[in-house]
């Protein structure tokens, strides 16, 4: 398995310079994964500018958080080839990586009681002995106002909720400060304000000059705040491109394997929904016509619950 290359610890790292928009800052050659004889992904051409949003999409068990994972270097490649800022990936080592793309998994697992700000502070320890530490704690507060995890600043981190957690796992990737984010399903544990809260913020960073690649369950939000997105299927990439180009009802009803339909925005975008069938809604308690096997299944779970059927 190949690694990252370790070098000493008073090693001098190479600094990232900021890229130009639409410089190529990623890029994914004939890319393979396969864990025994199972084929992960399958032949993955994909490249990342900066100043986009790229969203990873696709229905579970696509290849989504393992293609995440090859690209942080996670996960070992099989075949082909990740390229970063025009090296092979593992040409950087470890802090040259971390200075480059900040990574925010599906969960942060934290045993020691660290408060919140001891986590996002984390995300400034690439720039450890460089003249970008000096900004540490601007940086941090601005990262924790942004996400709105300022008031939580001195809980430990394991006593917050799911969605607390999550908005302060990515204070800590925008306080790594590097040109590239990378995020998996961050926003699975919030709430609706924050979920468009961060997806915001990653449209600003984006608009700044990074690159921000992010994989995304709800495709509404795929569509409204992304530059291009990358519609995975069985670990191989379906289509890439423009959400208009992407998200049509034909690709989507095929790939998710269930009826879906693309509608116009009024102001602009996608509004993208499951076909549902209209359904008629009964008061509480009211079960006219109901079967007769389903009425004696209620009342036997009725009988645990010590609620009556009528």
């Amino acid at each position: 398995m190949s690694i990252a290359i370790q070098l000493p610890w008073n090693t001098v790292h190479r600094t990232p310079t900021m890229p130009n928009p639409g410089d190529r800052v990623l890029e994914l050659v004939d890319v393979g994964v396969s864990i025994g004889e199972r084929r992960i992904l399958d032949g993955v051409n994909l490249d990342v500018r900066a100043g986009e949003v790229l969203s990873l999409v696709g229905p579970n068990g696509a290849g989504k958080s393992t293609l995440l994972n090859a690209i942080t270097g996670d996960v070992p490649l099989s075949d082909g080839e990740i390229t970063l800022f025009g090296l092979p990936a593992l040409s950087w080592d470890a802090t040259e990586l971390a200075m480059r793309r900040s990574v925010l998994l599906q969960s942060v697992d934290v045993t020691f009681p660290f408060s919140v700000d001891d986590i996002v502070r984390m995300g400034r320890s690439p720039w450890e002995g460089t003249a970008e530490e000096m900004d540490d704690d601007m940086i941090v507060e601005s990262a924790m106002t942004m996400t709105e995890v300022m008031p939580l600043a001195d809980r430990v981190y394991t006593s917050l909720s799911g969605g607390e957690r999550g908005r302060a796992a990515f204070s800590r990737v925008l306080a790594q400060a590097a040109p590239i984010l990378l995020l998996d399903e961050p926003t699975a544990a919030m709430d609706i304000k924050h979920q468009e809260m961060l997806m915001r913020i990653g449209r600003e960073y984006a608009a700044a000059g990074c690159a921000v690649v992010v994989i995304v369950h709800a495709l509404d939000a795929a569509a409204a705040w992304s530059d291009r997105v990358a519609l995975l299927e069985h670990g191989r990439l379906r289509a890439v491109g423009t959400p208009e180009e992407v998200f049509t009802s034909t690709m989507l009803s095929d790939v998710y394997q269930c009826p879906i339909e693309v509608l116009p925005h009024p102001g602009g975008g996608l509004i993208i929904l499951p076909k549902r069938p209209a359904i008629t809604r009964h008061v509480y308690g009211e079960h006219h016509g109901f079967p007769d096997a389903a009425r004696a299944n209620l009342a036997r779970l009725s009988g645990l619950s010590g609620q009556g059927v009528s």
